[in-house]
């Protein structure tokens, strides 16, 4: 499987960003954060942050929050973006291999990361690389092994999406049919190899979806 190249995803900045306040990812958003628990007193770690739209939903002010990404014009945005919002104090972003992060072991609380893994020709050197820097608990967002092309356009038209909220889970389910679409029982075993335990899978938009947690053994 191919691996992406830091230029395919400068050229796609306002996509992503705009994928990422569509109404549906933005609920998955909310329900990865959700199943993370408190972020107070916490140093988080977002692997492959985008735009930064995911740690935006940090509500906690004693979080210090720390986004990497492979496009350096991702990077930029997300700085705006916190700035933007006057919580530009408490965040770094750098550009970054999700394969080779630039930080110590055990350096962070959670890391979190969304709609990346399934993007990666090896996801088993990313989850160990993010365990290597991880103390606490980690959370995943990802296709499940049910998303297509097919079923995203079902869903679209039960629920009646259209306009750019339907183009975005379509071109999803279109790239998770040629990337990574993960069984829970599969991505078990492939987490529990890299360190991590008391992994936990919930499905959600109707099943295209895969939010995972789990612990650093």
């Amino acid at each position: 499987m191919r691996k992406f190249s830091s230029g395919e995803f400068d050229e796609r900045v306002d996509f992503f960003d705009r994928m990422a306040q569509t109404t549906w990812l933005s609920g998955l958003h909310e329900e990865l954060v959700k199943r993370t628990g408190s972020w107070e007193n916490k140093h988080v770690l977002d692997v492959g942050c985008g735009t930064g739209r995911l740690l935006m939903r940090c509500q906690s002010g004693t979080s210090i929050v720390t986004g990497v990404d492979l496009s350096s014009r991702m990077i930029s945005k997300s700085q705006k973006l916190f700035e933007g919002l006057g919580r530009g104090h408490n965040a770094t972003f750098l550009t970054a291999d999700a394969e080779a992060l630039p930080f110590n072991e055990d350096e962070f609380d959670l890391t979190i990361s969304a709609c990346v893994l399934f993007l990666m020709p090896d996801p088993k050197k990313v989850l160990k690389e993010i365990a290597r820097v991880t103390k606490g608990r980690i959370a995943l967002l990802n296709p499940s092994y049910e998303n297509s092309l097919k079923r995203a356009n079902d869903y679209c038209t039960q629920y009646n999406l259209s306009g750019v909220e339907q183009e975005f889970l379509l071109q999803w389910g279109k790239v998770a049919e040629h990337r990574h679409r993960f069984q829970e029982d599969e991505l078990s075993r492939i987490m529990t190899a890299c360190g991590w335990r008391d992994v936990h899978h919930e499905r959600h938009l109707d099943g295209l979806a895969l939010i995972t947690t789990g612990v650093n053994a």
